[in-house]
């Protein structure tokens, strides 16, 4: 029960919703002390399961740390993350939130990071071009995508006071994981990358700096 609790601690410190950058975010620096919240109860606890599922582990660091598991090897993952006051009521929230607005803004920051981590030579060239795809993703709807699975955990949170626990407020945390087929994803922002080139004012170095961009772009998404 104690690994749990710290890797759910872990979680609550560094899991932003699905969307949080694709780059991992600077490590917070440890509390001093864990009394401030507790575990209550998690998706696994009526079922005598004490330790949350490999992929809920794997996001500490994010969706692409995901992906490495056996079971997401051949899918894009995207982790969505609700919170509220009680069980129903964030279910019944996460049931009616539109994962296409957070799978959208999440695949943009995934594409941003992809753009600046291109070999392209000078990218100044590219930059509208760069800039608009990612816009366009951000505004798109992606079909595919499914919700495969999800885990959530009931957390009392106590006042910041070392010397004794003084009740503050109970939360429910909901991580929902989406999936989404390589193939099916990549021919989507295929479209909008080849989209995006066509409407861009061309010059011979213009051409050929987008024609690496997306020849190469996937070995680095």
């Amino acid at each position: 029960m104690k690994k749990i609790i710290a890797i759910l601690a872990i979680l609550l410190a560094l899991l932003v919703v699905v969307g949080c950058a694709s780059k991992p975010a600077p490590a917070p620096e440890p509390p001093k002390t864990m009394a401030n919240f507790e575990i209550l109860q998690h998706k696994g606890t009526t079922l005598g399961v004490l330790m949350p599922p490999s992929w809920v582990e794997a996001a500490i660091n994010g969706p692409k740390s995901v992906e490495k598991l056996p079971d997401y090897k051949d899918a894009f993952v995207v982790v969505v993350d609700t919170t509220g006051k009680d069980l129903d009521g964030v279910q019944l929230a996460s049931s009616r939130l539109n994962a296409d607005t957070e799978i959208a803004r999440y695949l943009s920051l995934r594409v941003k990071d992809t753009f600046a981590g291109a070999q392209v030579g000078d990218k100044d060239k590219i930059e509208t071009y760069m800039e608009r795809a990612v816009k366009s993703v951000s505004d798109a709807k992606f079909s595919g995508f499914r919700k495969t699975t999800d885990w959530w955990v009931q957390i009392r949170w106590y006042k910041p006071d070392p010397s004794k626990k003084i009740f503050d407020h109970d939360e429910y945390r909901l991580l929902q994981l989406y999936t989404i087929d390589k193939a099916t994803l990549e021919s989507q922002l295929q479209k909008i990358l080849s989209g995006e080139a066509a409407n861009e004012p061309k010059t011979p170095e213009k051409q050929r700096a987008m024609d690496l961009v997306q020849q190469s772009f996937f070995d680095g998404f």
